[in-house]
């Protein structure tokens, strides 16, 4: 299976192999970096078992997508000439804050405001005892608690897909989709044969987190039942100390939340047109809705360019810069390989 992820004015495609990104530079040429790539999960063996391999990949990708972020960021505001070093710095430190921040902002928007705001809304049929709902009736609280969560996460992708910016990053997105589907339904990579696919695809991140947003309620309520059943004191612990461990408890399950979601998203991948799993993962082409656009033929030329590098990767990491008669040319070498 191959895979990637839109990057500023760009697209990262991993192959079974290898990683490339590729970048629109502002003078139009496009800069590809391409290294092998062997999943962590192969190199350590005892990663490769059920739900352990997905939260051992998805690590791996964010470090993966970080790298291809930083190299985007720089990239796609270089000239040609232009000296890189204190600009590559800079990128380096701001991309960095910006992960660090937006980690921060996923622990509070996702976990820590559901919580609280469940506990706190006006729930009538609670007969006013919020603790009662919480320690009575898990799986209500985190039904609850998840819908405020997925209403947090939509209302956060709509606000931010209004910048013009992020909206351009949803185009590759969409372009990224379209040329995965056109290799997986074995058409050439070629722009107009690549442009007539759907800018949804089953194994997108976005359907990803649809069903993480939605396995966690599940996970969730287990574990408040769980924990009220070996330790029955905790409900009569302060607020703040059952809120707290509480939360860092869902933090600490969601590698495992992540793991089930995983292998649950192989499957619909294996298996998209069986009538279980679309309707399994039509939540996700929902949220899709939302983080992809359609892209114009020059952002469906960065993302051929990158999958074709991701395959022709060497045994070395090899950085390419292709203006329009190398492009050209470029398609012409892979598509005779």
């Amino acid at each position: 299976m191959v895979g990637g992820q839109a990057l500023i004015e760009g697209v990262m495609m991993r192959a079974p192999n290898g990683v490339a990104m590729a970048v629109r530079r502002p003078d139009g040429s496009i800069v590809v970096r391409s290294e092998p790539y062997v999943p962590i999960a192969k190199r350590c063996k005892w990663l490769g078992v059920l739900v352990l391999r997905g939260a051992a990949t998805l690590v791996e990708m964010l470090v993966v997508g970080f790298r291809a972020l930083e190299f985007s960021a720089l990239e796609s505001s270089r000239s040609a000439g232009q000296a890189s070093d204190e600009k590559a710095s800079s990128s380096k430190a701001e991309l960095a804050f910006s992960v660090i921040l937006g980690v921060a902002l996923a622990v509070v928007l996702f976990i820590v405001i559901p919580n609280l705001a469940t506990h706190f809304s006006a729930l009538p049929f609670a007969g006013g005892d919020k603790r009662l709902l919480e320690e009575q009736s898990p799986i209500l609280y985190n039904l609850i608690s998840g819908l405020i969560r997925i209403g947090i996460f939509v209302a956060y992708v709509w606000l931010i897909s209004r910048l013009p910016e992020v909206r351009r990053m949803f185009q590759y997105h969409g372009a990224e989709h379209k040329t995965v589907s056109a290799y997986e339904a074995g058409v050439p990579l070629e722009v107009a044969q690549v442009r007539r696919f759907s800018t949804f695809h089953p194994r997108c991140g976005t359907t990803f987190i649809a069903i993480v947003l939605i396995v966690a309620i599940l996970v969730f309520a287990v574990f408040a039942r769980v924990l009220l059943g070996i330790w029955p004191s905790f409900a009569s612990l302060p607020f703040a100390a059952r809120k707290a461990i509480l939360i860092v408890g869902h933090i600490l399950l969601m590698p495992i939340v992540a793991g089930v979601c995983f292998e649950l998203l192989r499957l619909g991948g294996k298996f998209p047109n069986n009538p279980l799993m679309k309707v399994f993962l039509l939540p996700g082409y929902w949220f899709q809705r939302l983080t992809t656009k359609e892209p114009d033929d020059t952002m469906l030329e960065v993302a051929i360019v990158s999958l074709q590098q991701a395959f022709a990767t060497a045994e070395h990491p090899q950085m390419l810069v292709l203006g329009a008669p190398a492009l050209a040319e470029q398609r012409e070498e892979l598509a005779a390989s």
